[in-house]
């Protein structure tokens, strides 16, 4: 009896620590998420805003990101001159909270999603699609980037 305990306890080890492990890419991949989304909210009140500079500077992101953000907004600009865009691509929209949290977060070690809120009068979710580059979380794709191929 004593040896079928140690067995059992032997192989539920393993399948605890990898529960263990995924929550923890699980979190650590929302932190980024809402990191950057946050951080892209605030800068984007500043009356200097230019968000394909900003997304170029930050560390946060894929170059993927990057290229599909400039593609999107060059785009809109064809196809409307005077305004380009009608919302901004990394939002989904025009308006949101000064601040998001993470609602839900999944990782299965290459590939992360997460679902960031706003406050409770603020109906829209915003959904962040993450990669994990050499250990380290990006974000490769958010609101209406989630639509446009990889």
């Amino acid at each position: 009896m004593r040896y079928l305990l140690l067995a059992i306890l032997m192989l539920s080890t393993p399948v605890a620590g990898l529960a263990a492990d995924s929550k923890t890419e699980a979190d650590q991949a929302g932190t980024v998420a809402k990191t950057f989304i946050n951080g892209y909210v605030k800068a984007s009140m500043s009356r200097s805003w230019n968000s394909e500079k900003w997304v170029a500077s930050c560390p946060l992101v894929t170059s993927n990101f990057r290229s599909t953000l400039k593609k999107m907004i060059s785009d809109g600009f064809k196809q409307n001159p005077e305004v380009g865009l009608d919302g901004d691509p990394v939002i989904a929209g025009n308006d949101c909270p000064d601040s998001f949290t993470i609602k839900s977060a999944s990782a299965d070690g290459k590939t992360a999603s997460v679902i960031l809120i706003g406050p409770k009068d603020y109906p829209r979710q915003i959904k962040v699609r993450l990669f994990n580059s050499d250990g380290k979380w990006l974000v490769d794709a958010c609101g209406d980037m989630l639509r446009c191929p990889r």
